[in-house]
């Protein structure tokens, strides 16, 4: 039986997953993806490669009035209704990543029909903005660090069939009906500071129906925590974009080097 309409409908409503699309120009790229049964992004710059972990930065660009230009500040020095200000997007994030035999991760993109094995699929909802981040022996190349606060879910998957969309957790909540896919949830709530955090997600859950529906609901209450005057906040640094995703290792480095405490 699939997942129930109820279900579907009202995590659809409580938020939406976005599409996003990356490649790596590298043969050993284009190979597993082709063997994932994922089409490669026609484009040559990924939308966005998370970090392992997010980490705090150290300062943010705002508006100082009587200098009449941007300035970078400490992050601690300023309220968190002028951080709340500054994260002006709000989006979800989608980041395929393959396991091979040695454990190593091969960046696919945000989605598509997989083969067997075993995956990484991270989503950030999350409240962001964007900070330029140069990189490379010349710091000639450039990158975008994705800045913001919110919720990061990490599926950590093992697919049993062939065909199976990881494109969302709506679609990995049917394949897990379907006994293609298991797995496990965690989730990390990022950049917040109030006494309702810790009600708001789990920590690690057993991925089946009821995991995915608390994804949902989770991701909706950090968003309205985000909203509210009392909670705290701390951007941290949650990902790259901009770049092709051969370089994601050097953009990495260089916005942790630029951007983190």
């Amino acid at each position: 039986m699939k997942m129930k309409v109820t279900i579907a409908l009202s995590s659809i409503a409580i938020i939406g997953l976005w599409s996003l699309s990356g490649c790596d120009s590298a043969s050993m790229q284009a190979k597993v993806q082709a063997q994932a049964n994922i089409p490669i992004y026609s484009g040559s710059r990924a939308q966005m490669i998370p970090t392992g972990i997010p980490m705090p930065i150290r300062t943010i660009e705002v508006y100082d009035k009587e200098l009449k230009k941007r300035i970078e500040v400490d992050v601690l020095s300023i309220e968190s209704s002028e951080i709340r200000g500054r994260l002006t997007s709000t989006e979800t994030f989608i980041s395929v990543e393959k396991r091979d035999s040695s454990g190593k991760l091969t960046y696919l993109g945000a989605g598509g029909r997989v083969s067997r094995g075993k995956y990484r699929v991270t989503f950030d909802y999350t409240n962001y903005t964007n900070q330029n981040v140069s990189f490379g022996t010349d710091e000639q190349e450039s990158a975008i660090g994705r800045i913001g606060v919110g919720l990061r879910i990490t599926a950590e998957l093992e697919t049993s069939a062939n065909g199976v969309d990881l494109g969302g957790l709506i679609p990995i909540g049917l394949a897990v009906q379907d006994q293609k896919v298991s797995g496990h949830l965690k989730f990390h709530v990022y950049g917040m500071s109030n006494d309702k955090v810790s009600l708001a997600a789990p920590t690690q859950s057993i991925l089946d129906i009821s995991s995915i529906q608390k994804a949902f609901e989770a991701a909706a209450a950090v968003r309205i925590l985000f909203g509210l005057e009392e909670t705290i906040l701390e951007p941290y640094l949650i990902g790259v974009a901009d770049i092709k995703p051969a370089d994601s290792e050097r953009a990495t480095e260089a916005a942790i080097k630029r951007l983190v405490k």
